[in-house]
This record gives structure tokens, sequence and C-alpha cells, in this order.
């Protein structure tokens, strides 16, 4: 291991450089309190020419690499910042305290861990077969894509807001905080909150999503979804899903779909309020101590129709017409 210092020409602090040559494949382990970056090496270097090149702001960085392991470990007792440079495919397993942020910008790994304490972490158009983040009081940025198998849990009043997932399982939770994603592709999700609202823009594949006090609101869900709430509102159009199922106990519910789509509707609240635009045929109505419940088909019906349900025990369900034009427009930004 060489290690070569340099003047960083302010305030008399230092650069500290590591060069280390490593195996194609490996593991990047990061211990430190301060904060971490983390880019992949130019695409276009010559074979054989695998290094991870380290840069650190201030004393006390650690920096080794077990060859038998084919793992490169930073540990600090210090909080100044830290620069990695690392093959792409290096898996990653980052770890902060206090407010120490990490960002990680297009790397392509089997398995990528990030947890920190209360900073924030921003993943850059990363590519894993499992992705993993944690956090105790900070953000969670994601721009681009993730792709991977996703599990991302954000504690206390943490939020999360992602551009885009995409992956075969997806399971994220806040428990005040914000949950945010424009779009979600995947064969199975599980998004749930505590206090915090979840709001997601065009979803994909079969959905769960939970919260007890926060509003759900879904700009456009293609496949089965499954809403619940104890306190808050939802809000969801529903363009070409499957199977429907909404419920909240104390908050209104709102369905928005295009005038042409054929569903079968079971709609029940202290109040029902269909669109004008909106043709039901087959209608039955069955009110029963404060609380009524409809049932009925959108346009006409077929062996095909997907199904819509929307139960709220203290709130109204509304049911309106709204064109995919116009659910585009008002995506979540």
């Amino acid at each position: 291991m060489r290690v070569v210092r340099a003047g960083w020409g302010r305030l008399g602090a230092a650069v500290w450089t590591w060069a280390l040559a490593v195996a194609p494949r490996g593991r990047l382990a990061v211990r430190l309190p301060g904060p971490v970056r983390v880019r992949p090496l130019d695409p276009l270097r010559p074979p054989g020419a695998e290094r991870v090149l380290v840069r650190a702001r201030g004393g006390g960085l650690r920096v080794r690499y077990d060859e038998a392991q084919q793992e490169v470990a930073i540990a600090a007792g210090g909080g100044g910042a830290v620069d990695v440079t690392a093959p792409a495919c290096f898996d990653l397993d980052i770890k902060t305290w206090g407010t120490g942020c990490v960002k990680v910008q297009n790397m392509e790994c089997e398995n990528c861990r990030i947890e920190t304490e209360k900073g924030t972490s921003i993943l850059h158009s990363i590519k894993s077969h499992t992705i993993h983040v944690q956090t105790n009081g900070g953000k969670i940025i994601g721009l681009g894509s993730l792709q991977g198998n996703t599990d991302i849990h954000a504690m206390e009043e943490s939020s999360v807001n992602i551009e885009k997932l995409q992956g075969t399982s997806i399971n994220i939770s806040t428990e005040d905080g914000l949950l945010k994603t424009k779009y979600l592709y995947a064969e199975s999700s599980f998004l749930s909150s505590a206090a915090g609202d979840i709001l997601l823009g065009s979803v994909h594949g079969d959905i769960t999503i939970e919260t007890k006090t926060g509003n759900i609101t879904v700009d456009s869900a293609d496949g089965c979804l499954k809403a619940s709430t104890h306190q808050g509102m939802i809000d969801v159009y529903v363009s070409q899903g499957k199977n429907i199922d909404l419920k909240s106990q104390k908050g209104s519910i709102t369905i928005k779909v295009p005038a042409s789509l054929k569903a079968y509707l079971q709609l029940s609240g202290s109040k029902v309020d269909v669109s004008s635009e909106i043709e039901l045929k087959e209608i039955q109505s069955a009110p029963k101590d404060g609380h009524i419940t409809i049932t009925g088909h959108m346009n006409q019906p077929n062996d095909t129709d997907q199904r819509i349900k929307a139960t709220t025990q203290n709130g109204t369900v509304h049911l309106k017409s709204q064109s995919w034009f116009q659910s585009i427009k008002l995506q979540v930004p």
C-alpha cells in the first residue's frame, strides 16, 4: 500500500491519497463519521488496470486491502470527507454515523448496502441485485433509476424521495416522513408509513400500501393495488389495473378513472358520490345505519372486467372521470 501526502491548499489541511491494485470484483466496506462519495472507475481504462483510489481530507484514515477476501476496508476516527473511486462491479457496504452523508453513483454490483444516522443518502443510477438503505434521521434520495430488489427503511422524520424504482421486489417504509417516487416497476411492492404521506406517480405490478395517519396518492395504477389507511385520505387514478382494493377507516376515498373503463364497482361509505360523466349499469344500492354500499358495472359488463372496491367507515367515496392525458399532467413532479 502506498500513501502519498499532498497539500490541500486551504487552511493548512491535507489530502491523503491511496491507490490500491485490486481484483476486478470485490467489496468496499466503509465505516466513517464524515461524508463519503463513491463513483466508478473510467470504463475505458485498459484491461488489468483495476484500482481503488481513495482521497481523504484530514488524517486518521485507515485503508487496507485484504486480497484473500477481496475487500477494501476504509475506517476513520476523524470527520474529513472521503472520495472513493472503485470498479463499478464492487459490492458496497457503507455505514456512517452522526451527520455523515453518502453519495453513490453509477455502480453496478451484486449487493449495495448503505446505513446512516442523520446523514443524507443520495443514490444516482444504481444497478444491483439487492439494494438496502437505512437511516435513523436523514433523507434518502434516488436520482435516475434504482434497479434491483430494494429494501429501504427510514426512521423518525426521515423522508424517501426516489425518481424511478425497478425490480422484482420493492419494500419501503417510513415512520413520520414523506415517501415519494415518480415511477415504480416491480412484480411485488410493499410501501408503508406510520404518519407520513405516500405520493406515487406511475406504478406497475402488484402493490400494497399502508399508512396509519398519512394520506395515500397514486397518479396512475397499472396492476393489482391494495391501499389501506386508518385516518388518512386515499386518491387514486386507475387506468388499466386489475383488482383495486382501497380502505380507510376515517378518511375519504377518491377514485379517478377514464370514462371508457370497464370495471365492476363496490363502493361503500357514509356517502357515495359518482360523477355524472360515468355510466353505471346494473346498479344496486344498500343503505344501512347511515352507511351506503353501491355495486354495479362501469359501462357494458363483460368477463374481463377489473374490480374496484373502496370502503370507508366514516368518509365519502368519490368516483370521478379523468382522462389519461389529465393524469399525466397531474403526476407527482
